[in-house]
């Protein structure tokens, strides 16, 4: 009876590709070589070091995702077509053997082109990033064993070189457009947005993210993680079961059950498009929308010293309750003006220190009434001319995603977003560049259901159309 793996054989197998990769330069360039050199050239591209350093680190994950998938696919090809793979599965080798043997080369060839890659990057391009160097190296060394698994599962319906290259196009491209690279997901329609949810790339080019954005291993880092790992087994599973030792036609049985990958393909993107057409005549959607309230500030109404301050964050203040005193100096007697809270409201914001000297009109605090919180929606100014005040709203947020509340527009801000923010575009420079605005809509939540709702959280709003 033939086991079902074999920790020889496997590492025989992973010395064989190994010796093979070795001994083709021009494969060995296109791993170690090439990256770097596209890293180079996008370097010149980008006067922005900000825009080089996010465009970069997401590359490091793209490159050998991509120089993976085009080498596997290609290489397992060829075994067929010399007959290599027939030879060696009449051999006591096992389909598994072959293809983890695959997969330890490829990984270790990764490593090698992950640590070129991101040495160039770091150090010769100075790229900068909050979180650790080693988890971009990990990250692409899982991105390179994703890309060999999907271009071994793409071999099995090719029967030339040509045919396997000809899947580049077909499966990497749309992955590499709809993960983020070129356009954030947040601003992709809905349907693109999902679509984009179910391609492995888009994982690593989120985690990626996550490395870019700050030093910690966060969940969402770990989640991205192990949906790459979860998609490469998968991958793996479904070569094993379409490896065929010659090329020619697949049996009829196999031919079946691989024709109902592009059946449910079709299916689902039927739905998801027909989906997204209905909710498209129905609402006007968007989720760069937050909660939000209006701020309370809370000011120092003299010079002096701070004393008995007792309005720390998360505290529920009265309207004219004593939150504290100021200490007049420079006075005769040393007397003290009383802070009082302007209005009901929770503390947001806390920036008084007890003993500090604080100037007449200094924010000392700042506070929301979050029994009048609302919502606050920018809407694409293309879509704009289908909301009109009055207009029900559904609304979901993030932190309750199975709860829907129900809205109302209630104000419709009178100029863009980009007018009002504290560096507006100037566009009589000769570098004007037309980009889309925003309009603000202010949305009355008509009963928050005794959630516990604060400024700042994320929401997605489906206005109804009239």
């Amino acid at each position: 009876m033939r086991h079902l793996v074999s920790a020889r054989i496997t590492a025989a197998t992973a010395r064989r590709v190994l010796t093979q990769l070795r001994g083709d330069r021009r494969t060995v360039a296109l791993m170690l070589i090439v990256p770097s050199l596209l890293l180079v050239l996008t370097n010149q591209m980008f006067d922005s070091r900000p825009v080089f350093d996010r465009v970069a680190l997401l590359l490091l994950g793209i490159f050998p995702f991509t120089t993976m998938f085009l080498i596997t696919s290609v290489a397992m090809l060829r075994e067929r077509t010399s007959g290599t793979l027939e030879r060696l599965l009449t051999t006591p080798m096992s389909k598994l053997d072959l293809l983890l043997g695959y997969g330890i080369a490829f990984a270790l060839a990764a490593a090698a082109q992950a640590a070129v890659t991101c040495g160039a990057a770091y150090w010769l391009l100075n790229l900068d990033t909050p979180g650790n160097p080693w988890l971009v190296v990990g990250i692409a060394i899982i991105s390179a064993v994703v890309g060999m698994a999907l271009g071994l599962l793409s071999s099995a319906f090719a029967t030339s070189e040509f045919q396997a290259v000809q899947f580049m196009p077909a499966v990497v491209m749309p992955q590499i457009l709809l993960g983020g690279l070129f356009v954030p997901r947040e601003q992709m329609a809905g349907w693109l947005h999902t679509v984009s949810d179910a391609l492995p790339l888009t994982y690593v080019i989120e985690a990626l993210g996550e490395v870019g954005r700050t030093s910690l291993v966060t969940n969402k880092l770990l989640r991205d993680t192990g949906i790459m790992i979860g998609v490469a087994i998968v991958a793996l599973a479904l070569a094993a079961s379409t490896l065929r030792r010659r090329t020619g036609p697949l049996a009829r049985s196999a031919r079946r059950a691989l024709l109902v990958i592009p059946v449910i393909v079709l299916l689902v993107s039927g739905v998801l498009a027909a989906d997204y057409l209905l909710q498209a005549r129905r609402y006007v959607w968007t989720d760069n929308a937050q909660i939000d309230g209006d701020k309370i500030p809370i000011l120092a109404p003299v010079s002096g010293t701070l004393i008995g301050w007792h309005a720390t964050q998360g505290s529920t203040l009265r309207k004219d309750q004593n939150i504290g005193r100021i200490e007049i100096r420079n006075s005769f007697g040393l007397p003290q003006k009383v802070i009082r809270a302007p209005a009901d409201g929770t503390v947001a914001l806390d920036n008084g220190i007890e003993g500090a000297h604080v100037t007449a009109g200094t924010q000392l605090a700042v506070t929301y009434d979050l029994s009048a919180i609302y919502v606050t929606a920018r809407i694409d100014e293309t879509a704009i001319r289908d909301v009109h005040l009055g207009q029900q709203v559904d609304i979901t947020t993030d932190a309750y995603p199975d709860i829907t509340l129900t809205g109302y527009v209630g104000e419709i801000q009178g100029s863009s977003a980009g007018v009002l923010s504290t560096a507006p575009q100037d566009n009589t420079t000769g570098r004007f560049q037309k980009l889309t605005q925003w309009i603000p809509v202010k949305i009355a939540i008509a009963e928050p259901k005794n959630l516990t709702l604060v400024p700042g959280m994320n929401v997605t709003v489906k206005i109804h159309r009239n």
